[in-house]
């Protein structure tokens, strides 16, 4: 399920396919084919980003001689090198933590690397279909998001209606093209947008893969979208981004990129059952959404 966010990065030398470990329906012949798999590669070291005491048995069973890894409540017993997260850091920094305790320089921030057939695939269908030859703003919203093979939370997205006036927004005050996107499943939340909008927008929902939506962010001027895999795409590659939090903690997970090209907007902690009715408020959003456009033409 995550393989498309790291598939195209020239660091890697190979993707080892986990298959179903640790996720709905795996079964125990997955981890035994997983082992005999990473036993096969006489690998030196593993990195385990991960709370898991099944992927700690995983490496330790594949005869993986140093195993770095995060312990929590002792479910990472089989690593060689332990690392107990602290409470309230971003999950980026837990992860490279592991790499500090090698000495390992442990500064980094995401990146994402669309392909060349997906740049070239989307320039031109976004002259043919948007209409937009550089001219105006080009922004795109992502009002989805919140489901994942391990959980549903849709409560993440932010209200469709402000998504529909921010968009509203974009065109009058900035002559913004405006394009939402989002996988097959968002395509009701994006339906609602575009019936909400009284200026026009393209709905392409369900017609990128994360390839071609990432190339589409190198070249756009701003992104709004909830937390969500397609917003820290759009930061990773450099869009200005608008990410806005609602029951999940931006300090834990935001995306992690330099600040100069990110605006997050979180609602604010209370007790009891989240409400969007708290914030963040359509008028915070317009104001973040001025300082990202006023950055695009920053180097």
């Amino acid at each position: 399920w995550a393989r498309p966010a790291v598939a195209t990065n020239p660091r890697l030398t190979e993707i080892v396919s986990s298959g179903l470990v640790g996720l709905p329906g795996g079964a125990w012949g997955d981890v035994t084919h997983l082992i005999a798999r990473l036993r096969a590669g006489d690998y030196d070291t593993a990195f385990i980003p991960s709370r898991s005491s099944l992927l700690a048995y995983v490496a330790w069973r594949a005869g993986i001689d140093q195993r770095v890894g995060l312990n929590v409540g002792w479910r990472g017993f089989a690593h060689s090198v332990r690392v107990a997260p602290p409470p309230g850091r971003h999950e980026a920094e837990l992860y490279l933590e592991l790499a500090r305790r090698l000495n390992i320089d442990g500064r980094a921030r995401m990146e994402f690397y669309p392909r060349d057939v997906d740049r070239a695939a989307v320039s031109a269908r976004i002259v043919a279909e948007a209409d937009w030859l550089g001219d105006r703003p080009l922004a795109i919203l992502h009002p989805g998001g919140g489901r994942n093979p391990v959980r549903l939370r849709l409560d993440k997205r932010w209200p469709a209606e402000r998504f529909a006036l921010l968009g509203n927004y974009l065109v009058r005050h900035h002559r913004a093209v405006v394009l939402l996107v989002g996988d097959a499943s968002d395509r009701e939340e994006t339906q609602a947008v575009v019936g909400m909008m009284t200026e026009n927008a393209i709905d392409l929902t369900g017609t990128f893969n994360l390839g071609e939506m990432a190339a589409l962010c190198e070249i756009a001027d701003f992104f709004a979208g909830n937390d969500a895999g397609p917003t820290h795409v759009a930061a990773a590659v450099g869009c200005p981004t608008l990410a806005i939090f609602g029951p999940t903690d931006a300090a834990v997970s935001s995306p992690y990129v330099d600040a100069d090209r990110l605006f997050v907007l979180a609602a604010p902690a209370a007790d009891g059952a989240f409400t969007w009715s708290r914030g963040p408020s359509y008028e915070e959003a317009v104001v973040a959404a001025d300082i990202l456009l006023a950055a695009r033409d920053r180097p």
